[in-house]
């Protein structure tokens, strides 16, 4: 991990109030936790929950639109790079995304919470399974999905890519241990942190400019080539976090988040305060930008949809199992108010 800080402020949490609670709640882990764990394995949990609350960054309360903002783009807008707000109005503008279901655009407001400053790694991920009796992780085994898995742990900083059930049990692992309502993002959450409630024509990318800056806050080519080596994703923290603090928003791979996928989900929405998406569904949706395309044509990738069945990813035919190594994750904790988490 980077041990550059953020440049904006962020709230620091303490784990010393926490202490008492993590042998007997580590116990009570449903995944299948050892009845004890040894001082070195308490010693890994402790230095990994201090380091999760450490770099959490606060999300403010606010609204904002979710999804696509190209159709309430008017040319004032364009020409100002104002803010889009509450009070703008659907019109013909074109869309600034090639997907249809992250349309139409949609006012949402959302409660404060906090969100993980960087993707969960693989040694993040190293001590949850050993605190938990899990087993290893990428999976063993000499099938091509499973060895391209492993080749894609270059080091233990690299974003752990696991499947969206695995990052929901170790969000709420970290929810047990710390006694913090964790949780996975959601949607809302998600695009509402990575753009800081902003969304303006001069302010296309989840960066702390708005803007790419190949070789600062975005890697150039070369840069990729030289730090994923063999594998597919690189490093946390290598560039720039984004105005809130985040980093790696786009171009290291993906986000899960909590919510079931409906390619309608925008237009069937009836709660717009704090949404959680469909009720049900057959894949999840993880958020982000792949890292071997190019800059997006249109600007703000942050608003495209990806999903996946959370259990088995295919390619070709459903007799080709594929790896998740791409999408890793972050977690929320949502606790509005940031003073009673010190």
């Amino acid at each position: 991990m980077s041990s550059s800080e953020p440049t904006r402020p962020t709230h620091l949490f303490r784990k010393s109030v926490f202490a008492g609670l993590l042998a007997a709640l580590l116990s009570a882990c449903s995944t299948g936790a050892p009845e004890s764990l040894t001082p070195e394995q308490q010693a890994r949990v402790d230095v990994l929950v201090a380091k999760t609350l450490k770099h959490m960054s606060h999300i403010p309360a606010g609204g904002f639109w979710l999804g696509d903002p190209g159709p309430l783009m008017t040319d004032e807008l364009k020409e100002s790079g104002a803010v889009v707000g509450p009070d703008a109005k659907l019109g013909d503008n074109p869309p600034f995304t090639l997907g249809t279901d992250n349309k139409p655009p949609r006012w949402v407001t959302l409660d404060a919470f906090s969100m993980a400053q960087y993707k969960v790694t693989y040694g993040d991920f190293d001590v949850f399974v050993e605190a938990n009796g899990l087993p290893a992780h990428p999976p063993k085994g000499d099938e091509t999905w499973q060895l391209i898995w492993q080749d894609a742990r270059q080091s233990d900083d690299i974003p752990a890519g696991v499947t969206w059930q695995q990052a929901k049990d170790y969000c709420l692992w970290m929810g047990k241990v710390t006694g913090l309502p964790f949780d996975l993002p959601t949607e809302a959450q998600w695009e509402y942190a990575a753009s800081a409630g902003r969304k303006t024509y001069h302010e296309p990318y989840p960066t702390d400019t708005g803007l790419i800056e190949e070789g600062r806050n975005y890697p150039t080519h070369e840069q990729k080539r030289k730090l994923i080596g063999k594998g597919i994703l690189y490093p946390v923290g290598k560039f720039a976090p984004s105005k809130l603090g985040l980093y790696d928003l786009i171009g290291d791979g993906f986000d899960w988040v909590n919510d079931w996928y409906a390619p309608d989900a925008y237009q069937a929405m009836t709660e717009t305060h704090n949404p959680k998406g469909p009720q049900s569904g057959i894949e999840k949706v993880y958020r982000g930008f792949p890292m071997n395309e190019g800059i997006h044509f249109g600007g703000f990738p942050h608003v495209d949809r990806y999903h996946e069945n959370p259990k088995i990813l295919l390619w070709g035919s459903e007799k080709n199992r594929a790896p998740f190594s791409r999408q890793s994750f972050r977690c929320a904790v949502n606790q509005p108010d940031p003073t009673q988490l010190r």
